[in-house]
């Protein structure tokens, strides 16, 4: 922030400038690691060294993007007021009044101070994010709630649909469009924005593709190149202009193809992936360093390769303290070129971050701690309808169990919740019921066999004069949950005891 203390009527050019740059710094206020990982923690449960890691990331690349546009506005500002100083207004000399030449020497220091000669070649360095987890662990959520507390735009990318330019399917340069919507076409804006490149994986190179054309994996990868590292892109969109309704009423609007030049520079890229069976590969690597033998023999050896196959749970390696982590906290930048993807992209990517895979703790308090709660959410519609909806912390539980079984993490549970409660959202609205009661035998009967859930569950429906009965079932299986009814709806229980343990 540049301040600078002028006195007198004919300073007022001067203090326009600093005035000018007082507004330019207010509006780039960062938040700092702690305070995002703060708001992080208030909708994602969990991932606390992946949160950390992110933080400082997001952090000091938004620092580095401020450094420059600090430099850049104190380069601008000190040119245009040599510029004004060697332009003097002969009917207006005010550089020859010895109150002005105070503050003018005063704003050329600060300005000489953002621009020290000893900082003038340092430039800091891109560093964009790998962020390497199992499906429905957080990944994308983490990307779009940190662009959300910075107020910045973000776009999302499935790496699946892309190839090469040339070929059928989308070109890389899809992301940059992409983003440039979502900023409403404000080049600037869209310059401090964030791309979610998803399912980088699935650009990995397999080995049987050695010595043919890969048009959507290596052929891809090599595309990224030039803008993961900053460039300056070209892009062509059709812009809506001029919204009108046609005779009947329907909202039209002209679009008109704009050339949008995007320097990819100051954009954040975030790459993101499962990575499917690269903790298998860590483990070996591991292994391989102990001198660790195998000593299973190929039966057992087919067996766990099965097992594996249709399993969704990440591999553990023992730490030379003893303790247990995932095998993907220790994913190198060789074992990602291993994988498949190409060294050149690694290189540009130095911060490499690992997702841990979600158990049933975690996706039980998904349920009902975030913000954005699930719970919360199914509570809400339910209240537009005038019912109350009760689910159990034991229901939950269970919720939490069948979703850790389907192995889909966090996005297996508003499947589970919506097979839950579609018989009950169908029979509650216009019914008379007004209150419903989810318990855990309600859960359980949503499996109707040990691979296939039925959508017929046993709710317990009350009409609005069961209200006492309503809090007394819910007392039998949550006594917090039947103390918090009461206290809502200001009712002292006298017909029911609780249950001595």
């Amino acid at each position: 922030m540049i301040r600078v203390v002028v006195r007198g009527f004919a300073s007022c050019k001067i203090a326009r400038l600093s005035a000018k740059s007082y507004q330019s710094s207010r509006a780039q206020i960062l938040p700092s690691p702690k305070e995002l990982k703060q708001f992080l923690d208030e909708y994602i449960i969990g991932q606390t060294n992946g949160k950390k890691v992110l933080s400082v990331a997001v952090y000091n690349h938004y620092l580095r993007v401020n450094d420059r546009q600090k430099r850049l506005e104190a380069k601008v500002q000190s040119e245009l007021l040599e510029k004004q100083r060697l332009e003097d207004d002969e009917s207006e000399p005010i550089y020859k009044s010895s109150e002005t030449d105070v503050g003018y020497r005063n704003l050329k220091e600060q300005l000489n101070e953002t621009l020290n000669s000893r900082d003038e070649d340092l430039e800091l360095a891109k560093s964009n994010v790998l962020v390497v987890g199992p499906s429905g662990s957080g990944k994308t959520l983490l990307a779009s709630t940190l662009a959300r507390v910075l107020d910045v735009p973000i776009a999302i990318t499935d790496c699946t649909q892309l190839t090469q330019a040339g070929y059928i399917g989308e070109d890389v340069e899809v992301c940059i469009e992409r983003l440039l919507v979502n900023a409403n076409y404000d080049v600037a804006k869209a310059e401090r924005g964030i791309i979610v490149l998803d399912e980088i994986d699935k650009l990995a190179k397999p080995a049987a593709s050695i010595g043919t054309k890969d048009v959507s994996g290596e052929g891809v990868q090599q595309s990224l190149l030039k803008i993961l590292e900053g460039h300056r892109v070209e892009v062509n969109l059709k812009r809506p202009v001029n919204k009108k309704k046609d005779n009947q009423n329907n909202q039209i609007s002209a679009k008109k193809e704009e050339t949008f030049a995007v320097d990819t520079s100051n954009i954040l890229f975030m790459l993101m992936g499962a990575f499917v069976g690269l903790d298998k590969h860590i483990v070996k690597r591991v292994e391989n360093i102990r001198g660790i033998s195998d000593p299973q023999t190929p039966e057992d050896k087919n067996e766990e390769i099965r097992k594996l196959r249709f399993s969704n749970t990440i591999e553990q390696v023992k730490l030379e303290n003893g303790k247990m982590t995932s095998a993907l906290n220790l994913a190198t930048p060789t074992d990602l070129v291993s994988f498949g993807l190409i060294p050149e992209l690694i290189g540009r990517v130095p911060i490499i971050t690992a997702l841990e895979p979600l158990e049933r703790k975690d996706l039980f308090e998904i349920l009902k701690e975030p913000k954005n709660a699930l719970l919360n959410q199914y509570e809400y519609i339910f209240k537009q309808f005038g019912v109350r909806l009760c689910i159990t912390e034991k229901a939950l539980m269970r919720v939490a169990h069948f979703a850790l079984d389907e192995g889909t993490g966090a996005r297996g549970l508003r499947g589970i919740m919506e097979r839950l409660l579609l018989n009950v959202n169908y029979e509650c609205p216009d019914s008379g019921i007004s209150y419903v009661l989810i318990n855990e035998d309600t859960v359980n009967s949503l499996k109707q066999s040990e691979y296939t859930f039925s959508t017929h569950v046993k709710a317990k429906y009350y009409s609005r004069g069961e209200r006492d009965q309503f809090i007394e079932d819910v007392y039998k299986e949550d006594r917090e949950m039947g103390k918090l009814l009461d206290a809502e709806y200001g009712r002292t229980p006298t017909r029911f005891k609780e249950k001595k343990k």
